[in-house]
């Protein structure tokens, strides 16, 4: 399952089908990935739409290519909460539309912790990737390391991560104050071509984390993450992180340390994951 961030894939699409198989696993540690576990679903699904998470049974296949703003200006929806109308897609969509209007994030949290295997070694080989600004992020997940990525992008790494979880208001605050630097009014994405871009940039990324030493992260990734949480901010109708910030919370923790970089002295972020014991219980 997904931090219904992260929407990192669609995972109702016909396309993603083939990820849905399960991996071999290595010593015992099987390897799930998030999109794995978008696509296989959550056990108890049928409780989010018992909980309002889904407005529609089964949507329209048109809802998949039109821009999520004008299927959200329909007559019937202008008053719904974005993840509602697109909760039938899959339940990590759902879930977080339940949590939502229950104005309870812990449901979502206890769900993804119980459906997260530990898909990290501890002794994995760190890769470093340097963004435009010059940063440094330092990852362990070769399996999604666009979670990663994300995660640090938006500063929830850097954020109070108990509060996070366990704070409704805290999150409502942050999502709205995202959302508002976002131009996200204006977006003509799709939920498909936001999917297009992902597994374009997710190809990239691999790449990335194959080479040697540090690797440079193109713009448009950067750009990628943007226009991803944007269709969040239309979802969620100007709140875009109720389900992303609370799963980075889960997710891990970072600490940050001085680095020469080969150029320059620069600040490093070292992931640190939750699966490995490595962060502060929440």
């Amino acid at each position: 399952m997904a931090f219904a961030f992260f929407i990192t894939a669609l995972a109702a699409l016909p396309a993603l089908a083939e990820f849905a198989a399960p991996q071999e696993c290595e010593e015992g540690v099987c390897h799930i990935s998030h999109l794995q576990l978008q696509v296989s679903g959550i056990p108890n699904a049928t409780n989010w739409a018992a909980l309002g998470g889904v407005c529609l049974a089964e949507l329209p296949e048109e809802y998949q290519t039109q821009p999520v703003s004008d299927v959200l200006q329909k007559q019937e929806w202008k008053e719904k909460d974005g993840w509602c109308v697109f909760g039938a897609f899959d339940p990590w969509i759902s879930g977080c539309a339940a949590c939502r209007k229950l104005r309870d994030m812990h449901p979502y949290f206890e769900v993804y912790q119980k459906e997260t295997a530990n898909p990290i070694f501890k002794n994995a080989t760190p890769k470093t990737l340097r963004f435009p600004d010059g940063s440094l992020l330092t990852l362990r997940d070769y399996d999604t390391p666009f979670m990663d990525v994300y995660c640090y992008m938006k500063g929830y790494y850097d954020m109070d991560r108990k509060k996070l979880v366990n704070d409704f208001e805290y999150v409502e605050k942050i999502s709205e104050a995202q959302c508002a630097s976002a131009e996200w009014q204006n977006s003509d994405l799709s939920l498909r071509g936001l999917h297009d871009l992902y597994l374009q940039e997710t190809e990239i990324l691999a790449l990335l984390m194959a080479e040697k030493g540090i690797s440079d992260v193109n713009q448009s990734l950067v750009d990628t993450i943007d226009q991803h949480f944007v269709v969040k901010c239309l979802l969620g109708r100007g709140q875009g992180a109720f389900c992303d910030a609370p799963g980075c919370a889960w997710r891990g923790c970072v600490t940050r340390v001085s680095r020469f970089d080969g150029t320059k002295d620069t600040t490093e972020a070292i992931v640190n994951y939750t699966w490995l014991n490595e962060c502060p219980k929440l």
